[in-house]
C-alpha cells in the first residue's frame, strides 16, 4: 500500500462551509494512520481549504447548495473520474458515505478493477433501497474491494468483504473536567433536524432547575422560530443557533455533564457519529432508546429512556452515577485500539 486516500467525491458546500461528516472522518484517518503510511484527503475546494497542502488530493468540484440536483450529480461523477484517473493499484481509496448512488454510478463508469482499489464507508443500506439503486450497485460491486461499516447487519446486506468498526475511532486524550466543574447540566449539540427531537428537549427542560445548552444550525426556519420562542421565556436555556465551528462543537460537548440525543424516525435507525463525538470527548449520553443508541446501556456509558416526558433527571445528577458512566467510557475508549488495528489490516489486505 503506497498511501490511503480518504475521499469525499460529493464534497457538500453550504455557504462556503463543509457540511456532514466529511471533515471529521478525513481528520480521523489522518490522525489514525499518518504515522504508518502516507494519508491523503481527496475532496473538492471546500475540503481542500481545511487541510495542509501536502495532505490534499484536490478534486475539481463541490456539490453546492442552491445548484440543481442534476448539476451536483455531474460534479460528483466528475470527481469520481478525476480520482480514479489520479490513483493506481498501490493506493487504497476509501470513499466516504455521501451521495452513495451517484458514487456507485461513478465507480461503475470510471473505476478500473485492476488499477483502483476501492473501499466504501457505509452507515446504512439506502444504496439498495430501490430497483434502480440495486441495479447501479450490481454494476459497481465487482470493482469494490470491501466495506467499512458500523454493524454486521449492514455488511451482510451489501455482501462484500467487510470491516465492522465504529464510525470514528478514538485516537487522543483530553483533560476532562470533573462533574461539579461542568458549565451545563445537559447539552444538545449539532445540526438541528425534526427527527432529532430537539424541540421536545427544550420543552422538557424549559424553566427547570437545570442549565441546558442547545447549539446547532436548524434545518428549517420553523425549527429556529420554535426554539427561539421557547428559549426566550426560559432563562435556564442557553440557545446558540447557527453553524458551529469545530473547536466550539467539541468544547460545548466537554462543558456538559451529559449530552442528550432524543433521536426518532430516520435518526433512530442508523449509526450516529455524534454519539462517538460525545464519548470521545468523555461525556456520558442520555438518549431515547433506539437502534442508534442500543450500545449505550450495554457499554454503561449513559442512560436511555423510552419517553423523554417520563425521564427523571434527578436520578443521574450525582457524582456516584456520573463516575460509573465515566468508568464505562474509559473501557469503551480502551477497546478502540482494537478497531484501529483491524481497520488498518483490512485496508492493507
Amino acid at each position: 500500500m503506497r498511501r490511503i486516500i480518504i475521499a469525499d467525491v460529493k464534497s457538500n458546500s453550504r455557504n462556503g462551509k463543509m457540511t456532514g461528516h466529511s471533515y471529521p472522518v478525513s481528520k480521523n484517518y489522518i490522525d489514525l494512520f499518518s504515522d504508518s503510511c502516507e494519508v491523503k484527503v481527496a475532496g473538492g475546494p471546500v475540503i481542500a481549504n481545511r487541510f495542509k497542502p501536502e495532505e490534499i488530493l484536490k478534486l475539481p468540484y463541490d456539490s453546492v447548495e442552491g445548484l440543481s440536483g442534476w448539476k451536483n450529480k455531474m460534479h460528483t461523477l466528475g470527481n469520481c473520474r478525476f480520482l480514479f484517473k489520479e490513483t493506481d493499484s498501490e493506493d487504497c481509496i476509501v470513499i466516504q458515505h455521501s451521495g452513495i448512488s451517484t458514487v456507485l454510478l461513478g465507480i461503475a463508469m470510471f473505476a478500473r478493477k485492476r488499477r483502483n482499489r476501492i473501499y466504501l464507508i457505509q452507515y446504512d443500506t439506502d444504496a439498495l433501497s430501490s430497483c434502480i439503486k440495486r441495479l447501479i450497485y450490481f454494476f459497481a460491486k465487482n470493482k469494490i474491494a470491501g466495506l467499512v461499516c458500523p454493524s454486521e447487519s449492514i455488511a451482510k446486506t451489501y455482501n462484500l468483504p467487510k470491516c465492522v468498526v465504529t464510525d470514528f475511532i478514538y485516537h487522543y486524550k483530553e483533560v476532562v473536567q470533573t462533574h461539579d466543574k461542568k458549565k451545563y447540566d445537559f447539552a444538545v449539540v449539532g445540526g438541528i433536524y425534526e427527527d432529532k427531537g430537539v424541540v421536545e428537549v427544550a420543552e422538557k427542560f424549559a424553566d427547570s432547575t437545570y442549565k441546558v445548552l442547545i447549539a446547532g444550525n436548524p434545518a428549517t426556519s420553523q425549527l429556529r422560530d420554535i426554539l427561539s420562542k421557547i428559549a426566550s421565556k426560559a432563562k435556564n436555556i442557553d440557545l446558540r443557533l447557527g453553524f458551529i465551528e469545530d473547536n466550539d462543537y467539541y468544547r460545548y460537548i466537554r462543558e456538559a455533564k451529559y449530552c442528550i440525543l432524543n433521536y426518532r424516525g430516520c435518526y433512530s435507525q442508523r449509526s450516529s457519529g455524534v454519539v462517538l463525538d460525545i464519548l470521545f470527548n468523555q461525556t456520558p449520553i442520555i438518549g431515547h432508546r433506539c437502534n442508534a443508541l442500543d450500545f449505550v446501556e450495554k457499554e454503561n456509558v449513559g442512560l436511555l429512556y423510552d419517553d423523554i416526558e417520563l425521564f427523571n433527571p434527578a436520578v443521574i445528577m450525582n457524582n456516584e452515577v456520573y463516575n460509573e458512566y465515566m468508568s464505562g467510557i474509559k473501557v469503551f475508549l480502551d477497546h478502540q485500539r482494537i478497531y484501529k488495528k483491524a481497520l488498518f489490516n483490512f485496508l492493507q489486505a
